[in-house]
């Protein structure tokens, strides 16, 4: 699942850009894109500036939200029974 990939390489290498993210991974940058707009739209990756703000061409680098990702974690495990 690309984005479980993508939350995976940006734990270990945080404020990457899509390129930089999509080189790491060998996939398609049009592959990170559409994993980084699922991620976005679950709040569970940051982009460095908010892309609403950011200009054209304008670098946007993206983290983890560590706190998000670990509550989705947890939930997950409780549902599932695991924890």
């Amino acid at each position: 699942m690309m984005q479980a990939s993508i939350i995976g390489h940006l734990r270990r290498h945080p404020a990457q850009t899509r390129a930089e993210i999509a080189e790491a991974l060998e996939v398609p940058p049009l592959t990170v894109f559409n994993g980084l707009e699922k991620l976005l739209a679950a709040n569970l990756i940051i982009a460095d500036p908010p892309r609403d703000v950011a200009k054209r061409g304008q670098r946007v680098r993206y983290s983890v939200d560590d706190a998000a990702v670990t509550e989705m974690v947890m939930r997950l495990n409780q549902v599932l029974g695991e924890f």
